[in-house]
């Protein structure tokens, strides 16, 4: 049995604290000393040292595993220090972080928001931004492809800001700089690299500079993932948002001209929060309109969530069947978006990694290019890239022939 635990927490959303509360107090249960991480020790460090034993906060320039190494070997040297000592650290995550069954690597290259969206809690975190060198994200991607990783994913909290000291446009020294599109073109060129994804963008950050990026690495997967969050101008504005509804819909188009490809729209995914507050129904039904155009390949719904100390969290609540009430609404468009974005492929012939293998079927499911998830017969194994014919739709799977070779 392990001498300690470790519990990685979040508290972007009030559910997300409460699930860290629990997790931290499941791991107490078990009589291990539990060292305490991530968002929730920047909010509440106060109920995370009372929960936990060590607490490692997100700040500072150590990388996470030195810091955990130090704090642990100082811990396992004090075979006498009682549970109730604590003790508080001051770390960087800077750990890829692996994905699909160790075929996908994520790679964070930035860190820091200072946007502040009146919903969110993080700029309150993590204020300062730091952005990854390209020389040590070379090497850090390098090492996961050595590893046997063969897609990327950049990931940060606002990577549009990548090469910037501050999320805010208007602020930037050289607002121009196409630093993310620069790192793309170094990233991409490692040898055995198949695939290099970014994993969210801010609407205002997609350049045609890196747009002809992605087209110009062809490991440089065509899926992007555009929040909208809402498609009320006014509801926009009370979130603190930094594009308008128009320059969300002209990025889209921009984005479908440069990166359609033999006929084949790229994958375009997107968040939306459903019932903020002040949110009517006129602006419900705009953002219903702005979804339908965009054509989604998948729309990651979410009610939206009080996060105490948040300016939205001050504001006259929307009844909670209202709520649902939305959130239904656009899950069901997002399963119409989604059959429609899919039949495209019908016919066409794709690149799976495969991930994971039923054990009754002995089909696989994995990703395509395109970020669609694809099911089908092969001999391959897991982490293989293979070609796969698209043969058919059912349901929420998308059916393929049996693989010819592995790529």
């Amino acid at each position: 049995a392990p001498d300690f635990e470790i519990v990685h927490t979040c508290s972007v959303t009030g559910q997300a604290a409460a699930k860290s509360r629990n997790a931290i107090r499941r791991a107490k249960r078990n009589g291990k000393h539990v060292f305490v991480t991530g968002c929730f020790t920047g909010t509440d460090l106060g109920v995370a040292q009372e929960l936990g034993d060590t607490i490692v906060t997100q700040a500072g320039e150590t990388p996470m595993l030195e810091r955990f190494s130090i704090e642990v070997d100082s811990w396992l040297n004090k075979p006498h220090q009682e549970t109730t000592e604590r003790t508080t650290s001051l770390p960087i995550a800077t750990l890829p972080i692996q994905q699909g069954q160790h075929t996908r690597a994520e790679l964070r290259i930035q860190d820091g928001c200072d946007a502040h969206c009146t919903f969110c809690i993080i700029p309150k975190i993590r204020t300062t931004l730091r952005s990854k060198t390209v020389e040590d994200t070379v090497t850090e991607a390098t090492r996961l492809v050595e590893l046997g990783h063969k897609e990327i994913i950049f990931t940060g909290i606002f990577i549009g800001a990548y090469g910037h000291e501050t999320a805010l446009r208007r602020k930037q020294d050289n607002a121009d700089g196409e630093y993310l599109a620069d790192l793309l073109d170094n990233v991409a060129q490692i040898k055995g690299l198949n695939r290099l994804r970014i994993s969210s963008m801010e609407p205002g950050d997609v350049t045609p500079v890196l747009l002809d990026s992605i087209v110009a690495n062809k490991n440089v997967v065509p899926h992007l993932h555009l929040p909208l969050q809402s498609g009320s101008d006014a509801v926009l504005r009370k979130m603190n948002r930094q594009y308008t509804v128009d320059q969300y819909t002209d990025m889209i188009a921009m984005v479908n001209e440069q990166l359609t490809i033999d006929g084949l729209r790229p994958a375009i995914t997107t968040d939306i929060i459903c019932g903020f507050p002040t949110e009517t129904d006129e602006d419900f039904e705009e953002t219903i309109k702005v979804a339908t155009r965009s054509e989604y390949l998948h729309m990651h719904v979410f009610p939206y969530s009080v996060r105490t100390g948040t300016a939205a969290a001050r504001w006259k609540q929307l009844p909670p069947e209202v709520v649902r009430d939305r959130v239904h609404q656009l899950l069901e468009l997002d399963e119409l978006m989604s059959h429609t974005y899919r039949e495209q492929l019908i016919g066409r012939t794709v690149e799976v990694m495969l991930e994971q293998q039923d054990n009754e079927s002995g089909f696989f499911r994995g990703r395509c290019e395109h970020y669609v998830e694809v099911t089908l017969p092969t001999s391959g194994k897991q982490g293989d890239i293979v070609p796969a014919k698209v043969i058919g739709l059912d349901g929420s799977k998308t059916l393929a022939k049996r693989a010819l070779k592995v790529l």
